[in-house]
């Protein structure tokens, strides 16, 4: 051991700031960069979709032309927002038990080619099925490995990213001693 690597240094030892969530053992390191586990899912809803794990360079840029920039824009998707509704209904739909009369459609949400088939052959439809998707843009999600309208509706990312959004509306915030003093500014109320 040298003489400089024993003496002392002039900086104190960073202290760590207590957050009052150290017995917490939930995590979500299967779906976020190492980088940003340790990230509130408030703090993620902002960050890019590179913060996602499986989401790499090239991805992101494809994502980036889709315009989704963010989880949050992940999260709010239309076009995975409508798969989903369509794959949900699919669940309950019998074949041929439509009835005369039935005013029910989707016609909003499909190209005009799709509006008379049954929820289950929109799911098995190309993605460019969907209303205001091009094949252009069809071609990018496909370079997502989402090539269906099915594949759409459970895409991970959007899944995940949905998730973090929801939880980040339930997270306490701020590091202990500070949900501490409002706490107590509550209280004076």
């Amino acid at each position: 051991m040298s003489v400089e690597d024993s003496k002392p240094t002039d900086e104190p030892a960073a202290k760590k700031i207590k957050t009052g969530f150290e017995d917490h053992t939930l995590n979500i390191s299967e779906a976020v960069m190492k980088g940003d586990e340790a990230t509130s899912f408030a703090g993620l809803v902002g960050k890019s979709v590179s913060t996602m794990q499986g989401i790499g360079p090239k991805s992101t840029e494809v994502a980036e032309h889709l315009g989704l920039n963010t989880v949050q824009d992940l999260a709010e998707y239309k076009y995975w927002k409508w798969a989903r509704a369509i794959k949900y209904l699919a669940e309950t739909e019998t074949e041929g038990g439509r009835l005369e009369g039935s005013m029910m459609n989707v016609d909003k949400m499909v190209d005009k080619a799709y509006e008379t088939k049954s929820l289950k052959e929109i799911l098995a439809s190309p993605i460019a099925a969907l209303q205001g998707l091009s094949d252009g843009a069809g071609a990018l999600l496909g370079e997502l490995k989402v090539k269906t309208v099915d594949d759409l509706a459970i895409f991970k990312y959007c899944r995940w990213a949905e998730a973090i959004v929801v939880a980040s509306t339930q997270e306490e915030q701020g590091t202990e001693a500070e949900r501490k003093a409002a706490r107590m500014q509550k209280k004076l109320e």
